[in-house]
């Protein structure tokens, strides 16, 4: 399978760095170009395989991702793996859209962003101060679920599964 292709194009990554007051290298350039080319959440090991023709090593790449998630020009979201995957959050916003769960595969760990639904509103005791919220939501994909032909009820269980 081959991989997407990232952006040559790297003048918009340019100006959404400048903008955020983040000093532009050629490795940042690189790995914002990267994200914004994928429609869903990468984990390290994802945006690795893509960059490493950039010869950005897995070090360098966790300190581009921090500073990128710090700027708020991308966001992370962690999966019931304990893996970190990463999102660019679209050249026209300045920040974090925030207020959208995840949709995690149980089977092959993919996950996807669910713009179009939002997270509910928490409210918290007070003098608590909410840093982040993250909500996860797990079932099969499309592509697991076809490749292994499993009967799946609305919910996404497969029937075998679901308890009475």
């Amino acid at each position: 399978m081959s991989q997407p292709k990232i952006q040559t194009d790297s003048c918009c990554a340019r100006k959404r760095l400048r903008r955020a007051c983040v000093r532009v290298t050629d490795h940042r350039v690189c790995v914002l170009e990267a994200l914004s080319s994928e429609a869903r959440p990468l984990s390290h090991h994802e945006l690795l395989a893509r960059v490493s023709s950039h010869r950005i090593d897995r070090v360098t790449l966790y300190r581009v991702l921090g500073v990128l998630a710090e700027a708020s020009l991308i966001h992370q979201v962690q999966g019931t793996d304990g893996v970190w995957r990463f999102c660019d959050h679209g050249k026209s916003l300045s920040g974090c859209p925030g207020g959208h769960p995840h949709f995690m595969c149980e089977r092959c760990s993919t996950m996807w962003c669910l713009e179009g639904d939002r997270m509910p509103r928490i409210e918290v005791p007070e003098g608590f101060v909410v840093s982040h919220k993250q909500m996860l939501v797990l079932g099969i994909c499309p592509d697991c679920h076809d490749s292994k032909n499993e009967p799946v009820d609305g919910d996404g269980m497969p029937e075998a599964h679901r308890l009475s």
